[in-house]
């Protein structure tokens, strides 16, 4: 495949994960993927497998909560691609505490994570994905539709994600553009294994709900992307969690005051 045919994919939080997940799968359809994160090793081990796979690679190290580092990621795709066909907004941290012992700082660190770092890539490659006709891709999860006890402050991020997503949908539309949110509940990467309670437990999974496996959730957004979807809701715990909140919303309700009774702990991890 030529240069020119090739899909061309920029994925913050590639270096593990999920985003390390969607950097193979697209390197599976000869794309050219952009990979950004802060661990430039890391990176540089995902590039590796992505040219196995088949793809091209260019890995751009950096913090997508610095507006410098956002910038530099948005002008090397522009300078060595000239056009993006999917931007994937995946980098998140989550963030584990009771309401009332949130952190100030933490969760406004949080929110220029979750939210202002997606909101301002996709403002700086607005116009290579208009150019191509492009798709933003915002990983958003069941936390984006259902707030749980000790998920107060990650559910707002990616509430707000939530609502950003819905208005540019309809905002880019125009210009070919389109929004795919996704909704993972647990997957098997590091963001979970690295969450922490004060029990001691490793690990953060709402009660019967299976992990799934982040190359399964890569394959869904890939096909996602391909099929102009508008949501992904990835596994059936998503689908039956975010339809409970909103057509029984009394149970749900119910079901909320005896998780916060088990209690749980403070904590705050970050995949990147």
């Amino acid at each position: 495949m030529t240069e020119r045919a090739r899909t061309v994919v920029a994925i913050t939080g590639a270096s593990s994960g999920i985003g390390h997940a969607i950097a193979v799968a697209f390197a599976r359809r000869d794309a050219h993927v952009f990979l950004h994160g802060r661990n430039e090793l890391a990176l540089a081990r995902v590039a590796r497998e992505v040219v196995a796979a088949g793809g091209r690679a260019t890995v751009v190290a950096g913090d997508v909560t610095v507006e410098s580092d956002r910038r530099h990621f948005a002008e090397v795709v522009h300078r060595d691609a000239g056009r993006l066909d999917v931007l994937v907004n995946n980098a998140g941290r989550g963030y584990y505490a009771s309401v009332d012992t949130i952190d100030a700082e933490a969760i406004e660190a949080l929110f220029r994570l979750n939210v202002v770092a997606p909101i301002r890539l996709t403002q700086l490659m607005l116009g290579d994905l208009a150019w191509a006709k492009g798709a933003v891709v915002m990983m958003s999860s069941v936390a984006g539709v259902v707030a749980a006890p000790q998920l107060g402050a990650y559910a707002a991020t990616k509430f707000a994600l939530e609502a950003i997503a819905m208005s540019l949908r309809a905002e880019v539309a125009a210009k070919g553009v389109r929004v795919l949110v996704v909704r993972p509940g647990p997957v098997e990467t590091p963001f979970r294994a690295n969450s922490l309670h004060t029990d001691g437990k490793i690990g953060y999974r709402p009660a019967a709900a299976k992990a799934q496996s982040p190359d399964e959730v890569a394959e869904m957004v890939v096909r996602g992307v391909s099929r102009g979807t508008a949501v992904i809701e990835t596994s059936r715990f998503v689908r039956v969690a975010s339809l409970a909140a909103r057509v029984a919303p009394g149970p749900f309700r119910w079901l909320s005051v005896k998780m916060a009774e088990r209690g749980g702990a403070t904590h705050a991890a970050r995949a990147d």
